[in-house]
């Protein structure tokens, strides 16, 4: 169990995993022009990849500092590859189950699931909209209760407690 992306053509679930990524993938990653930013500045903080099991693609990354100060994880950066961005694209639940691994990141940090970023101003609307974050004019946040939402919508647990349990 875990995270699934859906192909939108075929309707597929496909089984995905959300994993740390080495010094030398994010370095790939950076080289590869798949995916926006410069991760090679990352290096410095945690970065996660989201795989198609089957393949071993790497499809979505995020890079995450846990803010203790502020009892919140930031997500630094988060991005889908560039094919599957945009109208073109065929899989879908990509950043979905990123922000989902972010929210359980900050619920196992004691952080009640709190989450926050620093989006581009186009996104704004479908950080709010999609993803239930609330806008505090420069920033905008996941509290516990839309994080738990995020979690039971984009990550199927075995755990028969659930979320609950946070």
């Amino acid at each position: 169990m875990g995270y699934y992306l859906e192909d939108k053509l075929t309707g597929e679930r496909l089984p995905a995993t959300i994993s740390r990524l080495s010094r030398k993938e994010i370095m790939l990653i950076h080289k590869s022009k798949r995916f926006h930013f410069k991760w090679d500045k990352e290096l410095e903080f945690e970065v996660y990849g989201l795989r198609i099991d089957s393949t071993g693609e790497i499809v979505g990354v995020v890079s995450i500092k846990r803010n203790r100060n502020e009892y919140a994880v930031k997500v630094r950066l988060i991005a889908s590859a560039q094919e599957y961005t945009g109208a073109r694209k065929r899989l879908d639940r990509i950043a979905g189950s990123l922000l989902a691994f972010v929210c359980l990141t900050s619920f196992e940090a004691n952080f009640d699931g709190f989450v926050y970023l620093v989006p581009k101003t186009y996104l704004i609307k479908v950080y709010r909209d999609k993803y239930g974050f609330q806008n505090t004019g420069t920033s905008m946040f996941s509290n516990t209760v839309n994080s738990k939402i995020l979690i039971q919508k984009y990550h199927e647990s075995s755990d028969k407690e659930g979320i609950e349990g946070y």
